[in-house]
């Protein structure tokens, strides 16, 4: 079976249906698709998995909880999205069945792109796409969307811990940025400046009170320093707690 490579135009003879061949002419990576013979394109990672670890402790510490990453080595993955281009960025579409929304809000990162060849994985793992191009572009804005092309992206799958809590997170290894849907709320700082505040209220309300219900005035004045020596430790604790 021959077809022409949607760069080039050069015939390319297929001798796997199943494989990824590349055209002999312009050297590009091409995968049949179920709608026709798309460009495939392969993003080499820019973070090693050494680097993994400090990557998750900051994003830990914008999200203000203490989580931390496990001792197990981040796995890295290969998983396919359909590349589209449009006004402004790219937009990627999952080539694969998945629920999990937040991977289509990935963005495409400055790196070096090769055409796909199993070779250059190294031992990874590779999820293949099961989306037809077609399907995916309808999702991209319709048939007015140019064809897109198959790109894969580096991705190290890593675990955390909150407490006695795992969790799985997955980080985009040439940007760094973290996917993720069981972590913890991504409102965690705003929750604990909520409870900074609640006790900063019910600290003041209650130095107040002593001042006013405790004669004579010496020991309402002590009570009422001990009560804002107490009140400073818990504030001070709390904001090292979400800074951690």
């Amino acid at each position: 079976m021959k077809i022409p490579c949607p760069k080039c135009g050069g015939e390319v003879a297929l001798r796997d249906p199943e494989g990824f061949p590349a055209c002999p002419y312009c050297g590009v990576g091409l995968v049949l698709d179920r709608t026709g013979v798309r460009p495939h394109v392969l993003y080499r990672p820019r973070l090693a998995p050494a680097q993994i670890p400090s990557v998750l402790r900051r994003w830990a510490e914008r999200r203000g909880v203490k989580a931390s990453p496990t001792p197990e080595p981040p796995r890295l993955t290969y998983y396919p999205f359909w590349r589209y281009a449009r006004e402004g960025p790219r937009r990627l579409v999952p080539a694969w069945s998945t629920l999990e929304t937040q991977w289509a809000e990935l963005r495409l990162p400055e790196a070096e792109q090769v055409s796909f060849d199993p070779a250059l994985v190294q031992g990874a793992e590779v999820v293949e796409p099961t989306v037809p191009e077609a399907a995916a572009r309808e999702r991209a804005g319709g048939p007015s969307v140019p064809e897109g092309d198959l790109v894969r992206l580096p991705v190290y799958a890593a675990a955390m811990r909150l407490g006695n809590v795992r969790f799985r997170v997955a980080v985009e290894a040439c940007s760094g940025v973290v996917v993720s849907t069981g972590a913890p709320g991504a409102d965690g700082a705003t929750t604990a400046a909520l409870r900074r505040a609640a006790w900063m209220v019910g600290g003041g309300l209650a130095i107040l009170g002593a001042g006013l219900a405790i004669r004579p005035f010496a020991l309402a004045a002590i009570a009422a320093a001990a009560l804002a020596v107490l009140l400073y430790g818990v504030l001070a604790s709390a904001g090292r707690g979400s800074a951690g």
